[in-house]
């Protein structure tokens, strides 16, 4: 027992790895409190994300893209347009609880966890340091734009971004010594691409000027590697990116109209000082880089003769990206003359993800390097690093002055005259069709039936349960128009059965209203059925994405073939 025990002990990896949970843990202990406020900022829109989705799974609903009890009942829908997998992860949690502020609680404690581990992983790669490796883990899991994503902004899907990078530059890292895991290219990639779009085309930006650098080793191996992660990428990201592009031609939805999603503005007073990068905290939240990562860069250049000539060209690297992150953090970088596309990232200190990311990184290096032969500074450095996390997380956490409330979050908030711009539930209404949102106040004053909009019928016995609903439609003279009760989202299907039992599909339209609209004609009387079965493209990006999954096992057991 006593050498189990000491191997135990003797093992540098499961030593590292115990470190790193017990730093998640303890960032993670306000969190625990029936105090801490989850709710404030992008967190009240998470909470109520989860809610509608759970609704819309328990609903039965093979595609749970709908929030039927959102917008007054009409339905609105977050899972077409945003990213989904921070919609549908922290349900998993479910299973061990009922309130969905604990699952999302959980969720992020995960997001931490993994993200620290994955870190780790990655400079291990590298530098084949453990040390090294557990500075950079502890750096990226502490660094205060990280917990200030968990405890002011609670920006779920940032903080999985979190988890992901490191392992898409794990997979980049491999697909360079040609190691047979550069399968971690896909998984990261499909983790960034179901959570955070916009933060997903800056690291293909990174990733490609990362390719461009490392040209010379670039072979057919290496580019047949390449084309197999794209297509593994696409056909497992099927399910959400394909009915995007389906309702993205299918009508206009405000969130694809230009600059609707950013402010110019707005992204312009984001911009940083150089002082607000080494102390300071703007719009209430902290957005600096945090003492060890400065000291990280200093040593940088006071050991680069020190750094191993195989680590070096990617201390040069990183440091070059970390760097770059941060002058795009800055009033002198011209951030509002990139394309839109790159503008939607709506805050420039949104950068600091990326610049956490590179210079954690380069600093968890050069700081074991100041560290390996002097005890001394080892207890110095973890005395710093215990202070520091101690004051970034107290700086950083968000509590109320009575227990959180789940209970008055369970109903969704009417959208009236009294909805504030930012509605729970419904953000800043950016998924309506556009020709709902102007016309915000018949969402507010409409009522639940269907209403005839052209023609002459009679309506009665109208039942309508989430995004299902029967009616009678008798005495139609001529063509009838009718609107029903439910905003304009592709995937909704009505029929209508006559007088004969005949079945007839009815065409669904979009009305001025930018809600469902179908036509009646050639029938005098009849029942109409109005179910949400899903799109036959969102049926077929299903599939796509099984093959997706597919193809990513058989790559992962038959590497050797493959890769």
């Amino acid at each position: 027992m006593k050498e189990k025990l000491r191997d135990f002990i003797k093992n540098k990896k499961i030593i590292s790895y115990l470190i790193v949970i017990c730093v998640s843990m303890y960032v993670c202990i306000p969190l625990c409190s029936k105090y801490a406020d989850i709710s404030t900022d992008d967190g009240i829109q998470h909470i109520y994300r989860l809610i509608g989705t759970f609704s819309s799974l328990k609903e039965g609903n093979l595609f749970p893209v709908i929030m039927a009890e959102f917008c007054n009942g009409f339905g609105y829908s977050w899972n077409i347009f945003y990213s989904p997998l921070t919609a549908y992860l922290p349900l998993i949690f479910k299973i061990f609880t009922s309130s969905f502020v604990i699952c999302l609680k959980l969720f992020i404690f995960t997001t931490i966890l993994l993200s620290g581990i994955y870190m780790y992983k990655l400079v291990f790669r590298i530098t084949k340091n453990h040390i090294a490796s557990v500075i950079s883990s502890i750096l990226y899991i502490s660094a205060p734009y990280h917990l200030t994503d968990i405890y002011n902004r609670v920006a779920i899907a940032e903080l999985a971004t979190f988890t992901f990078l490191p392992i898409v530059f794990i997979g980049m890292y491999d697909l360079f010594k040609e190691n047979k895991k550069s399968y971690y290219l896909s998984f990261g990639a499909i983790g960034l691409t179901l959570t955070h779009n916009v933060l997903t085309i800056y690291t293909a930006i990174f990733c490609l000027i990362y390719i461009i650098i490392n040209y010379k080793k670039i072979n057919k191996n290496i580019i047949k590697t390449v084309l197999i992660n794209i297509l593994i990428i696409l056909l497992y990201t099927s399910f959400y990116w394909l009915p995007l592009l389906e309702h993205y031609f299918a009508t206009t939805y405000e969130v694809f109209i230009p600059e609707r999603m950013f402010n110019t503005n707005t992204l312009m007073k984001s911009k940083l000082s150089t002082l607000d990068l080494l102390l300071g905290r703007k719009w209430g939240i902290n957005l600096y880089l945090g003492l060890p990562i400065i000291l990280g860069i200093i040593f940088t250049f006071i050991y680069r003769k020190k750094i191993d000539i195989k680590v070096r060209p990617y201390i040069v690297i990183f440091l070059s990206f970390g760097i770059a992150s941060l002058i795009m953090t800055l009033s002198i970088f011209p951030f509002e003359y990139l394309p839109s596309f790159l503008r939607m990232i709506q805050f420039v200190w949104r950068m600091l993800i990326f610049a956490s990311f590179f210079l954690s990184i380069v600093s968890g290096i050069t700081i074991s390097i100041y560290i390996q032969k002097s005890d001394k500074r080892k207890a110095l450095l973890a005395i710093i690093f215990v202070m520091y996390i101690f004051v970034v997380v107290n700086s950083s956490k968000q509590m109320t002055k009575i227990p959180f409330n789940e209970e008055k979050y369970l109903e969704p908030i009417p959208v009236s005259s009294k909805t504030l711009k930012v509605h729970a539930g419904c953000a800043t209404f950016e998924y309506l069709p556009k020709k709902a949102y102007s016309n915000l106040d018949y969402i507010k004053t409409r009522n639940s039936n269907a209403i005839i909009i052209s023609g002459e019928a009679d309506i009665i016995n109208e039942n309508k349960n989430g995004t299902k609903m029967t009616f009678e439609v008798n005495n139609i003279k001529d063509n009838v128009t009718i609107e029903l009760p439910y905003i304009y989202y592709l995937g909704y299907n009505a029929t209508i059965t006559d007088e004969k039992g005949n079945v007839i599909k009815l065409k669904i339209k979009e009305s001025e209203n930018g809600f469902c609209m179908i036509e009646v004609k050639d029938i005098e009387s009849g029942t109409i059925n109005v179910t949400y079965d899903g799109t036959t493209m969102m049926k077929i990006s299903y599939i796509s994405t099984l093959v997706g999954i597919i193809v990513l096992v058989i790559c992962i057991y038959k590497i050797n073939i493959m890769w």
